[in-house]
């Protein structure tokens, strides 16, 4: 699918972009909203030919934006509906960074060229904030500006072994009658180990991340040795299993090098010798896996050694390739990006994955 204008809103590093582009789609043209610097560096280092539109609220469409634009998309931020948060919603100057959305579709709804597909992300919370009536404004906001609205709950462990929920939003001109898009899942009539069991994000083959090369790259930053990661971290680079559709029910399967197995085990009380959590310092087999945040404190047990995840595994567990937050473009110049700013852009991100599911069912019922 060629030829498409699209326009990423808080775009953070990319991951709406290249789910898209995994999905097989090719753009004209695409123009980024983002105002962390170093999330904005990185986005421009791995789509040079993107347009930087810089903070969402000085956007004049009329002045910025193209005549027309195929898909919208955007993880607006969640801090004002996560349950990690205070929960203030719309009294919140973040919540109310959805109107910004709305205004943008609005002006093309006004010119007669309205966006024809849009596909939101945020937090579970946002669904039941404020009794549902948070969530019911703004389907009714997007109703009103003529979309048919799907949405679900979707788990990054149906893809990856990280547990992440986040609602997808999707939106799409004109009423087909029937839901489109969803539902996506494990009990889903479009279950995933139908439809896209076998499948990768990458285009690699699988086992390809058990290659010598693969791990070689995940283990090493760099020309660092082994025993320098394991120093800077504390941990092996064995999390990655390979990126095929299914359930990861635990944390971290049972991960093979060379010919012996790595067993990895989540500790639930990390960088704490002594103190335990309900007398527990591991996670057991079954229990659901970590969420990435921005501070990643994480720590994986590996055989009998202890270690933080490193910036890598993070981005492996959002689908990104390696290296993609490992630099960025600021002032024209290319820069290495802090570990501190790589687990942050991480915890951040849209898994690349689900978006990737989705991308591909929009392209296969023809939504554009």
């Amino acid at each position: 699918m060629s030829g498409l204008n699209m326009l990423d809103l808080f775009s953070g590093i990319g991951g709406f972009h290249e789910g898209f582009k995994r999905a097989g789609y090719q753009f004209d043209w695409v123009g980024f909203s983002e105002i962390d610097k170093y999330a904005s560096a990185v986005y421009k280092y791995n789509y040079k030919e993107s347009e930087e539109l810089g903070d969402i609220t000085a956007i004049r469409p009329e002045r910025d934006l193209p005549d027309n634009i195929d898909i919208l998309c955007g993880g607006f931020p969640c801090q004002a509906f996560s349950m990690a948060g205070k929960r203030l919603g719309f009294d919140d100057t973040r919540g109310t960074l959805f109107f910004e959305i709305a205004r943008i579709l609005t002006h093309y709804r006004e010119k007669r060229r309205p966006i024809k597909c849009l596909v939101l992300e945020n937090v579970k919370g946002l669904l039941s904030h404020d009794d549902g009536r948070t969530f019911a404004t703004i389907y009714r906001v997007l109703n009103n500006l003529g979309y048919t609205i799907e949405f679900q709950l979707l788990n990054t462990r149906w893809w990856l072994p990280q547990n992440r929920e986040r609602i997808y939003i999707v939106g799409y001109i004109g009423d087909r009658g029937r839901p489109q898009v969803f539902p996506i899942g494990e009990d889903g009539e479009r279950n995933n180990e139908k439809r896209f069991s076998g499948k990768t994000t990458t285009g690699h083959k699988q086992g390809m991340l058990n290659s010598k090369d693969r791990r070689r790259r995940a283990m090493l930053r760099g020309s660092e040795k082994i025993e320098e990661v394991q120093r800077k971290y504390k941990v092996v680079d064995a999390l990655y299993k390979n990126r095929q559709q299914r359930d990861y029910k635990s944390c971290v399967p049972t991960l093979r090098k060379n010919s012996g197995n790595l067993q990895v085990q989540p500790v639930l009380t990390p960088n704490r010798a002594e103190k335990r959590q309900n007398g527990r310092r591991f996670k057991e087999d079954g229990e659901d896996m970590f969420t990435l945040t921005q501070q990643d404190q994480h720590e994986v047990k590996i055989n009998t050694s202890i270690r933080r995840l490193t910036p890598v595994e993070c981005m492996r567990l959002q689908g990104f390739a390696d290296n993609h937050n490992e630099y960025g473009i600021i002032d024209d110049k290319v820069v290495e990006i802090s570990d501190t700013q790589r687990y942050k852009q991480a915890g951040n991100a849209v898994t690349v994955d689900v978006v990737w599911a989705v991308a591909t069912i929009i392209k296969e019922k023809e939504l554009l």
